[in-house]
């Protein structure tokens, strides 16, 4: 069984952004009855992982968290969510399951919610990837792999990682040889691409997407992408965008 505890990270020492604030009442007021723990450096030990100590020393603080989820989870068991997630009903029917995890679309994990049952073995074999692994690479550039590209690598390696149907939800981890995700709906009711949300009678969390590890400059047109889609549709902003040949034209530039 999970445990209820919450586990999440925030390193840098600053003060939580209002939209964080906005995310981790919704915690607090959908599960009143879950333990939160807080990894920050007084709880994490900077000095017990090369990878994290050397992450969070280039202020890259969200690669750092990659490797504290793990060892959250994977040690205590309970759930994770990364700060720019948004609760939208309670966990309890979630509970009894060895783990739950979700697609962010596309068939790949998502990564900033997922919870699993102490010593879980696949959450194990995702820690496993960072061990004597340093963020920083002999040519002093920086290991910015994104975490779900390295789940699914790991857990690829001992399972067959598949998006469950609903009528699946019970009996879906008696087969050990694969790794089962929600439906996106379940947790990632967020498109990451065009922005809008799209919550359902099954969405259990709202990832917003925040992508901190991004620098303002690379997000900025991304942004405005977004926003535009919600006013005018989708469809009606990729036409132009094809139109004008703005894909094009942004390989040329980069």
């Amino acid at each position: 069984m999970i445990p209820k505890i919450i586990h999440y990270c925030w390193l840098s020492g600053d003060k939580y952004p209002d939209s964080i604030e906005k995310c981790i009442t919704t915690w607090k007021e959908k599960l009143p009855d879950y333990e939160f723990i807080l990894w920050d450096t007084a709880k994490f030990n900077l000095e017990d992982s090369l990878w994290v100590k050397q992450a969070f020393e280039t202020k890259k603080y969200a690669f750092a968290a990659d490797y504290i989820r793990l060892y959250a989870v994977y040690n205590y068991g309970g759930i994770y969510m990364d700060t720019d997630v948004e609760v939208v009903k309670s966990f309890n029917d979630l509970l009894e399951l060895p783990y739950f995890i979700g697609t962010e679309g596309g068939g790949i994990v998502e990564a900033g919610v997922f919870g699993a049952e102490l010593k879980t073995q696949w959450v194990g074999e995702c820690l496993e990837y960072y061990k004597n692994r340093e963020f920083i690479k002999s040519d002093t550039t920086l290991d910015i792999r994104t975490l779900p590209s390295i789940m699914m690598e790991q857990i690829g390696k001992t399972k067959v990682v598949t998006e469950m149907s609903t009528d699946e939800k019970i009996s879906y981890s008696s087969d050990s040889s694969k790794l089962m995700m929600f439906p996106v709906d379940y947790f990632c009711a967020k498109n990451q691409g065009t922005g809008i949300v799209t919550v359902t009678k099954n969405t259990y969390t709202i990832h917003h997407f925040a992508m901190s590890w991004i620098s303002k400059k690379t997000t900025f047109l991304p942004n405005i992408k977004r926003s535009l889609m919600k006013v005018f549709g989708v469809n009606t902003i990729n036409k132009i965008i094809e139109i004008l040949k703005l894909r094009e034209i942004k390989k040329k530039l980069s």
